[in-house]
């Protein structure tokens, strides 16, 4: 069934154009969603909210090739579930999951330990990740893992951005203890 926001759309082509697209990507879009918030209903609305956004987006992704069109689906409908995730004050842990898996093709045959060693760190994170508070969290998760902006961190935490390496470090401090405390139970 057509979701109500695409039938509303009063030019025909772009309804068409739409009504297309998501019979084509629905299940895609479900399933990214899904990993994220693991609950039926609010995925149901969290993908009708990445159609609203798509449908301001109409003329862009009509140019675009499928390979590309696919990524930018993907990338809004993951996008629209950590929002959802974020307002609703829920924390995903696939996140992490998702960066373990990624491999990083710049390492070399020879760097295989260094990848090891790194997936192990970020195993035993994940298994501490939910005790953190949800400032710990954003800081370790926006500085090493999603690589954000210091000056955009600090404006998020609302402190200056000089105090935002020892907000890191606190945050890091704080990771350490847990994980030596996991350790020896």
């Amino acid at each position: 069934m057509i979701p109500y926001c695409i039938l509303v759309i009063e030019d025909d082509d772009d309804r068409a154009f739409m009504e297309q697209l998501f019979v084509d990507y629905h299940r895609l879009m479900y399933h990214e969603i899904f990993k994220l918030v693991h609950d039926q209903w609010a995925a149901e609305d969290v993908m009708q909210s990445t159609l609203v956004r798509l449908i301001d987006k109409i003329p862009e992704l009509r140019i675009k090739d499928r390979d590309h069109l696919v990524n930018y689906i993907i990338t809004a409908s993951k996008n629209q579930a950590r929002n959802y995730m974020r307002d609703s004050g829920r924390h995903s842990t696939s996140d992490l999951q998702e960066f373990m898996e990624y491999e990083d093709p710049n390492m070399d045959g020879e760097a295989i330990e260094l990848q090891v060693i790194k997936k192990e760190d970020l195993e035993a994170l994940s298994r501490i990740w939910t005790q953190l508070d949800e400032r710990t969290r954003y800081l370790l998760e926006g500085y090493y893992i999603l690589n954000l902006p210091a000056a955009e961190m600090a404006r998020e935490l609302n402190i200056k951005p000089a105090s935002l390496r020892m907000a890191l470090t606190r945050a890091r401090k704080t990771a350490y203890q847990l994980l030596q405390d996991k350790s020896r139970q």
